[in-house]
Protein backbone atom coordinates (compact mmCIF):
# COMPACT_ATOMS: atom_id res chain seq x y z
CA UNK A 1 0.00 0.00 0.00
CA UNK A 2 2.99 2.25 0.23
CA UNK A 3 3.97 4.31 3.01
CA UNK A 4 1.36 7.08 4.98
CA UNK A 5 1.43 9.96 6.96
CA UNK A 6 1.37 10.04 10.29
CA UNK A 7 -2.60 10.34 11.73
CA UNK A 8 -3.39 14.04 12.40
CA UNK A 9 -6.98 15.96 12.64
CA UNK A 10 -6.24 20.21 11.63
CA UNK A 11 -8.59 22.79 12.27
CA UNK A 12 -8.28 25.78 9.45
CA UNK A 13 -9.89 28.95 9.56
CA UNK A 14 -9.73 30.90 5.98
CA UNK A 15 -6.14 29.50 5.36
CA UNK A 16 -4.77 29.65 8.92
CA UNK A 17 -4.33 26.70 11.01
CA UNK A 18 -5.72 27.33 14.21
CA UNK A 19 -5.04 23.54 15.39
CA UNK A 20 -3.10 20.82 14.82
CA UNK A 21 -3.31 17.71 16.79
CA UNK A 22 -0.81 14.72 15.69
CA UNK A 23 -1.30 11.18 17.45
CA UNK A 24 1.42 9.48 18.73
CA UNK A 25 2.66 6.16 17.27
CA UNK A 26 -0.17 3.40 17.22
CA UNK A 27 -2.26 6.32 19.48
CA UNK A 28 -6.09 7.47 18.52
CA UNK A 29 -6.56 10.42 21.24
CA UNK A 30 -6.36 13.85 20.05
CA UNK A 31 -7.43 13.33 16.31
CA UNK A 32 -10.94 11.73 16.71
CA UNK A 33 -14.10 13.62 16.72
CA UNK A 34 -14.62 14.28 19.91
CA UNK A 35 -11.20 16.30 20.69
CA UNK A 36 -11.77 18.83 17.45
CA UNK A 37 -14.99 19.16 18.25
CA UNK A 38 -13.53 20.47 21.81
CA UNK A 39 -10.97 22.89 19.61
CA UNK A 40 -14.31 24.82 18.25
CA UNK A 41 -15.86 25.61 21.24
Amino acid sequence: MGISSQRYAMVVDDGVVKALNVEAAGKFEVSDAESILATLS
